[in-house]
């Protein structure tokens, strides 16, 4: 008992659990101001959004203490049990989408297959948002054992690309099942926390540089292409055509605003007429869809401004800078690169999230973690946030363990030139 609760004396310490609580309310605060926009679209619900995102939140907690009691260690060792538990739904919605087959308790909301409907009306789950946890728990693992058999001077081309195939063998097919369903969001944060660790792995920068260069030119004639040459996507590569015009959107909100960039133009214009200090609680002065969800940020901005905004984006970096700093106090271990996974899909949902509200960036469908509405999302990362707690405690202990040796083999060192150098007086 008395380590248990000496456990939680260290996160005394860390403000990241501060920052996290100031986080949520703002969340909180703003899924309720966006209920009068909820409302215009579903009539005929009763659903205190904001309520039910506290339920969540609060059950995501209590396994938050949970795994910070049992420790990372035992989560470590769970690794490819929760990676398997979590790809069954996964091909359970492939079989559904795919092969037909008449899989029970699966949602389908206009042609995607991301969700199971929970028994009792207790809404739906979404089994890629805890895949995410399964697959930086295990990638993770494999860096590390990598590391460990192959140090720096040992690191060559051949175990460079060893170290490749065997994290692209784990991610590549519950990535293809995610996209299948389709849920490119997702799929992206996969791809993006991924490439974050395998930076953080020490592979060799020339192989990081080459292919990352590679991914900015595709990146760059994919949208040359769906500015200029739309036909060519659609009709030879078979891309649909609904998400190009994300991108059409995109490019002109205000000239498509009947149409395809009617969501980002009111986005935009809501974010505006908040000027420095917002509208008010509630106000709805602009109506736009998915308010509460992919939007949430332009309520923070209508409602509460510029003020609240900057307040919002500020404790991000603080959050986001904290898990950086428990991965920096668990370098060259495992928890480390898990804590680096974690920031990846934390730092690309919230750069996505608000670049896409302000226009930046094309609209995704991603949400902005711990402050829009969602169930699986604040369930996952309240786990999540359960696993860098664990970390830092254990980093903690890596650091008095470090001092603890290093002033012992001082004394030692001391204790002996003093028996043979220092002569005291009689």
């Amino acid at each position: 008992m008395r380590n248990i609760l000496n456990k939680f004396k260290v996160l005394f310490y860390n403000p990241i659990i501060v920052y996290l609580i100031l986080i949520i309310g703002i969340g909180v605060v703003a899924i309720q101001s966006a209920s009068p926009l909820f409302k215009i679209n579903y009539a005929a619900t009763h659903d205190n959004n904001a309520f039910k995102q506290l339920l969540f939140i609060g059950i995501g907690a209590v396994i938050a203490v949970f795994i910070i009691i049992i420790g990372i260690e035992r989560i470590r060792a769970l690794r490819w049990w929760i990676y398997g538990f979590w790809m069954i739904p996964l091909l359970g919605l492939f079989a559904y989408k795919k092969l037909h087959l008449p899989i029970p308790f699966v949602k389908d909301l206009n042609g995607a297959v991301s969700w199971y409907e929970l028994p009792g009306g207790l809404g739906t789950i979404q089994p890629s948002e805890f895949m995410k946890i399964g697959l930086v728990l295990v990638v993770a693992d494999i860096i590390q054992r990598h590391n460990e058999r192959y140090p720096h001077i040992r690191r060559t081309f051949k175990t460079d690309l060893n170290l490749l195939m065997k994290i692209m063998a784990a991610i590549f097919p519950p990535s293809i099942l995610i996209f299948i369903q389709p849920d490119s969001g997702v799929t992206m944060i996969i791809l993006f926390f991924i490439a974050i660790m395998i930076f953080s792995s020490g592979i060799q920068w020339r192989y990081i540089l080459t292919v990352g260069g590679i991914v900015i030119v595709l990146i760059a004639t994919f949208i040359l292409l769906v500015g200029v040459f739309p036909e060519f996507l659609t009709g030879t590569l078979g891309i649909d055509a609904y998400k190009l015009s994300r991108f059409f959107g995109w490019f002109d909100p205000f000239g498509t605003m009947d149409k395809d960039g009617m969501q980002l133009a009111k986005g935009l214009l809501a974010i505006g007429s908040g000027n420095l200090i917002g509208n008010g609680f509630q106000s709805a002065h602009v109506y736009f869809p998915e308010a509460h969800t992919d939007f949430i940020f332009a309520v923070i901005g209508m409602d509460f401004g510029l003020i609240g905004t900057l307040i919002t984006i500020t404790l991000c970096g603080l959050f986001d800078y904290e898990i950086l700093n428990t991965a920096t106090l668990n370098r060259g271990h495992y928890n480390s690169y898990v804590c680096i996974g974690i920031f990846g899909m934390l730092f690309f949902q919230q750069i996505q999230n608000i670049g896409m509200t302000i226009g930046l960036l094309p609209i995704t469908g991603i949400t902005l973690p711990f402050i829009s509405y969602g169930g699986s999302s604040s369930l996952s990362y309240m786990i999540l946030f359960g696993i860098v707690l664990a970390s830092y405690i254990e980093g903690i202990k890596i650091k008095h363990n470090e001092v603890d040796y290093h002033e012992r083999t001082l004394y030692l060192k001391t204790k002996a030139y003093i028996k043979d150098n220092v002569k005291f007086d009689d």
